[in-house]
């Protein structure tokens, strides 16, 4: 069973309400989700994982290419998102809004890493004019939630 699909039975499994984190795992990948909040049609999730010994030693141009084929997949949320900066010696791909949602109160925005250590992780951030960054949780339905997994275990290959 896929990690979507077990993503799918547990949310259908969960009373609504508050934090809850759900694990799931088919092979070797293993899915995250930290959900901050969970009703009927929709919920929130601090962060959503996949991990995967399978880019364990990946080189960044392979981290690139998945990044740029999330890119391309998650056109569905909020934002766009694509690649903002390229750490070569860490070995991480890191994706942010492209335009993030910005207003008097400050800027809100997804950051998704694609790491060689094989994790691919979304999660929202906020940053009011003159803090720091915080994490928020990201609102969306139970459909986009089952949909961001399936891209995400389906780029960790």
């Amino acid at each position: 069973m896929t990690l979507k699909d077990q993503l799918r039975d547990r949310l259908a499994a969960l009373p609504a309400g508050g934090e809850q984190d759900i694990v799931a795992s088919d092979g070797d990948q293993t899915l995250r989700c930290g959900l901050a909040s969970l009703d009927r049609t929709g919920c929130e999730f601090v962060r959503l994982a996949v991990e995967t010994p399978r880019l364990a030693g990946a080189a960044t141009d392979r981290l690139q290419k998945i990044a740029a084929d999330l890119a391309g997949r998650l056109t569905y949320l909020l934002e766009p998102i694509s690649p903002v900066e390229v750490d070569h010696e860490q070995c991480v791909v890191q994706m942010r809004s492209s335009p993030p949602q910005k207003n008097d109160d400050g800027t809100t925005y997804y950051e998704l890493l694609v790491r060689a250590g094989g994790e691919l992780s979304l999660c929202r951030f906020t940053k009011a004019v003159g803090n720091v960054r915080q994490t928020v949780p990201a609102q969306v339905t139970r459909e986009v939630l089952l949909r961001l997994a399936g891209d995400l275990e389906a780029a960790a290959v």
